[in-house]
Order: C-alpha cells, then sequence, then structure tokens
C-alpha cells in the first residue's frame, strides 16, 4: 500500500517542504519546495504572519492533498513565535534543540545505508 508524508521545516529564514512516498519496501521523495522568508526573531508579527501565509499555501498545494501524516518541526525559532504559527495553523510543531537536530540528523544517515 502507498502512503504519502509530508514534512515542514521552519527554519529561521526558511521554509521547506518535502513530501515522501513509501511503500512496504522502500521510500521516495516526490515533491520538494523551499521558500525563504523574513527571520523569525523576537516580537515580529509582520514575520509571523508571512510564515503563517507561506506554510498555508504550501498546505492547500496539489501535491499536499493526499498525506497520511504531517512532521513540522522548526529550527531557531523563538518559542512565542512557535506557538503563535502553531496556533495559526492548527497543528503542533516540535522545536528541534540541537540533541533532537543530531537525532535526526543520525537517523537519516542511517536510512541511506539501510
Amino acid at each position: 500500500m502507498r502512503q504519502q508524508f509530508g514534512i515542514l521545516l521552519l527554519d529561521r529564514t526558511e521554509i521547506i517542504l518535502r513530501i515522501y512516498e513509501t511503500n512496504n519496501k522502500e521510500w521516495k521523495l516526490l515533491h520538494y519546495k523551499s521558500t525563504t522568508v523574513p527571520a523569525l526573531t523576537k516580537n515580529q508579527g509582520l514575520q509571523e504572519r508571512t510564515v503563517i501565509e507561506t506554510i498555508s499555501e504550501m498546505l492547500i498545494l496539489e501535491e499536499a492533498q493526499h498525506i497520511a501524516d504531517w512532521k513540522i518541526c522548526a529550527r531557531l525559532v523563538p518559542q512565542p513565535i512557535l506557538h503563535a504559527i502553531s496556533s495559526a495553523i492548527g497543528l503542533e510543531i516540535e522545536d528541534l534543540p540541537l540533541i533532537r537536530e543530531q537525532e535526526l540528523l543520525c537517523k537519516g544517515m542511517f536510512t541511506e545505508l539501510w
């Protein structure tokens, strides 16, 4: 059975969308989109709105309409801004401290060996 999964990464000045398709044996990247946004720093209402609009536009793309599950993470985004964005889009966003980044990098490198 084929399923599609969506990954969104908020990385202070960039939003990355990746959509993967899996079956019982393998996975492949179906769609990739990267958008530059203003730096997300404390008390930046305009930047929050720009990010929320950009994420919304990504979520309504044709390629994003058959996603079984989403994983949304943020790196180097202040907690108040992260909370505001999460509340606005209605989806949980995982903050990525350094130790979690390292864990995910290692898992990604492992999948290339597997």
